[in-house]
């Protein structure tokens, strides 16, 4: 293959540069679920394969930005606090450089064991998967149809 005074060049090195760039991931996905009792607010943090993000750490806000917790996860991805006063809290729960975060309520509640649960939405596997498919087919498609017109 020629490079030199080549059209083909330039782009195959811009396709191999976006190829290298690292950027978000999300083929391993995490995810935490937060239960909210009357005693405490356990979390629990997983990758989308259902393995526990070990040594995650967790960091609780309020509606206004000021943290209220922050933690690390045991062995099980696990990490429970003391329930904060009633309203609107944001959780940030980070491992291995992937990030879950959610939204949770703690409302007043007059009954000893009352509970209510909060999960992180999950992203559609399967579109993601078409897309990723889909993206590599055209960058396919480009490379041929440049490598004929030169």
């Amino acid at each position: 293959m020629r490079l030199s005074g080549s059209r083909f060049h330039p782009i195959a090195l811009g396709l191999l540069g976006a190829l290298l760039c690292p950027g978000t991931a999300h083929a391993h996905a995490m995810r935490a679920d937060v239960e909210v009792r009357s005693e405490v607010v356990r979390v629990v943090v997983y990758f989308e394969d259902d393995l526990p993000a070990d040594r995650a750490t967790v960091t609780v806000t309020n509606a206004a930005g000021a943290e209220i917790v922050s933690g690390t996860a045991d062995e099980h991805g696990v990490y429970s606090f003391p329930p904060p006063p009633p309203g609107e809290y944001k959780l940030v729960a980070n491992s291995t450089g992937h990030t879950a975060r959610l939204t949770f309520v703690v409302a007043q509640t007059a009954e000893a064991g009352a509970s209510a649960e909060f999960t992180t939405p999950s992203v559609n596997r399967p579109l993601g998967l078409a897309l990723g498919v889909g993206g590599l087919l055209s960058a396919s498609a480009l490379f041929w149809f440049f490598r004929r017109r030169s």
